[in-house]
């Protein structure tokens, strides 16, 4: 066999043993990955940032060693060439020097020593990766509030709750299905045709709305959407009988609402609705900067100043949309357009007071009742962020500031969540055992309100439901997975932070219709009150600790008088 043949099987010998003990290594490295524990929520987030520091350094690396590789060659060649020597064979063939094979002949540099001896660089690289690969079996799974480190061991002093005392105690999965069998499965079986009626039965009122509205300049009314607890299928038994429902308003033809926003860092993130003068030109879609002459016209300009009048003078304040007017108008038609499709229904239906939603009572005659609030809505660009009528602090909100309403962008998430997830996933257990606990749960002393809400649980589940695999919340993880949401609810009250879940999260899945502002926006914290108010968050922490005494003594079957 010639010289040449021979080193050129030397090197694929020697390539092929190199790649074989490569394979070998890291089957060794990644099997123990099937078999253990489940990393948690931070050392999984570490283990993240460090891999893509690293790769970022590897790449940076490699391009820096590429750069002084190619100037050592040009080097090389620029002496040889003012030295008179004449280029090597192997420089005469075209593409031999780049083969992408870093092997030498057998004979030139000592076969595969010499070609690592050449090429220390990418065995430091190899050796980098396994450095990793083997810390990264090392980060198992820790126990929630469970830490070695000084900085979480002064926040456990914080909120004192040890992992190993109550952890140890925590429901076995058949506990917790048995308490969801008991308490909730049954309070909810007849919630989703509940659910669909509701809908059915806004949108039916809403239709007549529209034809005793036609002849009038006032809003127009679009198909309601429901929302909150009992429309995201994660509602319990209080959520049996209330129901809420958007139903978003446009601006008649002839005016146009424009949405000014107040600054955020006021505190309340709500804007105001201007009602302004609109030319019916822009909605026949004219090309270009045309000038209608039809709509520009004395009469027709005196028409549609006439029409933002008239709506400015039955429910605006100045030129600004009041929520109380708007409700006032909306409540009425309500009213009237129960007249029209009342004998379609067998039940009483009767209209609470109220200034920020149209509430309806629907009472039957087996004794049964339905409670109903229907909250307006004016929709932010094209997204399905809404300024809505109501708001649990409106007291601290003048009559034309609408506060803003994520709660169909988290509907439309839930629901996404319910389409690719696995059939019959645990996530909407979890946070109804948590809340039907809850519900039951005595407020320490002297607190008029519970600091922790039905919003922050919901809040700390979306966020894990992007941080986890949809895989990790089958039905049998169930147990599992209510330890994290407990654990994350827990580490944020700690650290007396709670991140909103659509603004400032990059995580965010393109399909939730946002503003843009919100996905580069900074995060909100909604545990900022607990910041600045010490009294708050010791309330908040012992709220805590009683959920987390209830869930250790968790029933597992009915008794007298329920829970």
């Amino acid at each position: 066999m010639p010289r040449e043949a021979q080193s050129v099987a030397d090197a694929e010998t020697s390539m092929a043993v190199i790649s074989l003990l490569f394979l070998a290594v890291m089957y060794v490295v990644h099997h123990p990955l099937m078999v253990s524990d489940r990393m948690d929520l931070d050392t999984l987030a570490r283990s993240r940032q460090l891999e893509k520091r690293l790769s970022e350094e590897m790449r940076h690396l490699e391009t820096e060693f590429e750069e002084r590789r190619r100037a050592a060659e040009q080097r090389q060649k620029a002496e040889n060439f003012w030295r008179g020597d004449k280029p090597s064979e192997d420089e005469l063939v075209l593409g031999k020097k780049d083969m992408g094979w870093p092997f030498q002949a057998s004979g030139q540099n000592g076969g595969p020593l010499g070609w690592m001896l050449g090429n220390l660089w990418n065995v430091g690289l190899f050796c980098l990766f396994l450095i990793f690969e083997l810390l990264r079996q090392n980060m198992q799974h820790e126990p929630a509030f469970d830490s070695s480190s000084e900085e979480e061991e002064e926040e456990i002093r914080v909120v004192p709750v040890n992992a190993y005392t109550w952890l140890s105690d925590f429901p076995s999965q058949e506990a917790l299905e048995s308490f969801y069998k008991h308490y909730i499965q049954n309070a909810i079986r007849d919630l989703p045709c509940t659910c669909e009626f509701v809908e059915s039965f806004v949108d039916d009122l809403i239709k007549a709305c529209r034809v005793l509205s036609r002849r009038e300049a006032h809003p127009q009314l679009e198909d309601c959407l429901g929302i909150g607890a009992a429309f995201e299928k994660w509602g319990t038994l209080h959520e049996t009988q209330k129901f809420n429902v958007l139903v978003p308003i446009l601006p008649p033809q002839g005016t146009t609402f424009v949405l000014e926003m107040r600054d955020a860092a006021l505190g309340h993130r709500c804007g105001s609705v201007k009602v302004d003068s609109e030319c019916m030109c822009k909605h026949e879609k004219l090309l270009g900067d045309v000038l209608c002459l039809v709509h520009h016209r004395r009469d027709h300009s005196a028409l549609l100043n006439k029409c933002t009048s008239s709506i400015k003078a039955a429910l605006c304040t100045g030129s600004y949309l009041d929520v109380c007017k708007t409700v006032q108008w909306f409540r009425n038609m309500v009213g009237n357009a129960w007249a029209l499709v009342a004998h379609k229904y067998d039940f009483k239906l009767t209209l609470p007071p109220s200034t920020t939603s149209c509430k309806l009572r629907l009472d039957y005659r087996s004794g049964r009742f339905l409670s109903i609030s229907m909250v307006l809505g004016v929709q932010r660009e094209d997204t399905l962020v809404y300024l809505v009528s109501q708001a649990p602090d409106r007291e601290q909100l003048t009559t034309v500031d609408w506060p803003e309403s994520f709660a169909a962008c988290e509907h439309l998430f839930l629901k996404l969540v319910g389409r690719f997830a696995p059939e019959n996933t645990c996530h909407l257990k979890c946070l109804q055992i948590i809340l039907s606990l809850q519900d039951h749960q005595l407020l320490p002393p002297g607190a008029s309100r519970p600091i922790l809400t039905s919003y922050h649980f919901k809040t700390a589940l979306m966020h894990l439901l992007l941080r986890l695999p949809l895989t990790d919340w089958q039905h049998s993880m169930l147990s599992q997975r209510l330890q994290d949401l407990l654990w994350f609810l827990g580490r944020g009250l700690q650290q007396r932070s709670l991140h909103h879940f659509l603004i400032g999260n990059t995580f965010l899945p393109l399909t939730i219709p946002i503003p843009k502002t919100f996905r580069n926006a900074e995060p909100v914290n909604l545990f900022q009150h607990l910041v600045l108010n010490p009294v708050a968050h010791s309330q908040a922490v012992e709220e805590f600790h009683n959920l987390l005494a209830q869930v250790k003594t968790l029933p597992s079957s009915p008794v007298a008088g329920g829970l």
